[in-house]
């Protein structure tokens, strides 16, 4: 009789494990995903790209210019998420779903985010504060006509996945260089040259992954992307040689700098061959655009155990 309880009392605690293990995992998705078609991640992938910009800039890192990074993004990409609303019933239903409903709140609360990202840079210096502007001015001459009878940018291929990452280069490398009051104490024009490529080439790529996952939609919607126009395979060809640049200019950097961008360029191989086909649109967020957010907190662990004379 006490072997029978005993087996029963067994039974029923593995059985409230279990689903309080999957109430907890279903949890943590729903926090995830929220912050995902919330805009919220992307705000912190550009306050952590920042960070690691000034990293491999050798400069210290200022929080303030890290947030105002944040507030752009987060604003930028919400105000592109409502444009794309009708397209993301097919790619992303989910944030189609957050987003219904919500457009106009969506608009003013991203318009404010960006307001006060520019108070934050030009309360410290003027000039630098107009290369916030860059993202906003990159999205209407993306989707605007310019010269009649001429195709928008939007309508060429390549050009999205190019303004984006030219974007992204110019706002968390050349804002943080001439936000220094003194240029001279600044990094070499060179280094700064290395860092806009790296910077470049890893938002390049991750923007041709998004369009794998969402290369299904864009052949409905006849969007001219690069995983419509040449496939998956070669698609996938083309990110891992544009990754494999990545390696010419290792030499010019020392140090945690060096071991960061020889991290980050594996770590590119092995997601490049993991997303080369659709897989979950949530864990692609979490391993591309969260890379920015573990290699600094790996970084920041690393420089703790230095500075504390612990083995690393």
């Amino acid at each position: 009789m006490l072997k029978c309880n005993a087996y029963l009392i067994n039974k029923i605690f593995k059985s409230e494990l279990r689903q309080l293990s999957i109430f907890i995992l279903n949890s943590i998705r729903e926090i995830l995903s929220f912050l995902s078609v919330s805009s919220l991640f992307i705000g912190g992938t550009g306050f952590f790209k920042t960070y690691i910009a000034y990293l491999l800039l050798a400069m210290t890192p200022n929080i303030y210019i890290c947030l105002a990074v944040f507030l752009v993004s987060f604003s930028v990409y919400t105000l592109d998420k409502v444009a794309d609303l009708d397209k993301d019933v097919a790619n992303t239903p989910t944030r189609a779903r957050f987003l219904k409903g919500r457009r106009n709140l969506a608009i003013v609360y991203s318009s404010l985010a960006y307001l006060l990202s520019i108070i934050i840079i030009f309360v410290g210096r003027p000039l630098s504060s107009s290369l916030l502007l860059v993202p906003m001015a990159a999205n209407i001459v993306y989707g605007t006509r310019l010269i009649p009878g001429f195709p928008r940018l939007k309508d060429i291929p390549v050009m999205k996945n190019a303004i984006v990452a030219l974007s992204w280069a110019i706002v968390t490398i050349l804002i943080p260089v001439t936000y220094q009051y003194q240029l001279s104490l600044g990094p070499s024009p060179f280094l700064a040259f290395l860092v806009i490529y790296f910077m470049f080439i890893k938002t390049f790529i991750d923007t041709v992954l998004y369009d794998i996952r969402d290369e299904a939609g864009d052949r409905i919607n006849n969007v001219r992307t690069i995983p419509v126009l040449i496939g998956l395979k070669n698609t996938t060809k083309v990110l891992l040689i544009l990754n494999s640049t990545l390696i010419l200019g290792l030499p010019w950097f020392g140090g945690l700098s060096r071991f960061l961008i020889l991290s980050l360029i594996i770590y590119g191989y092995a997601y490049i061959l993991y997303f080369r086909e659709r897989r979950d649109p949530l864990l692609l967020d979490l391993c591309v655009e969260g890379e920015w957010m573990l290699a600094s907190i790996f970084l920041i662990g690393i420089m703790k155990c230095l500075e504390s004379g612990l083995p690393v």
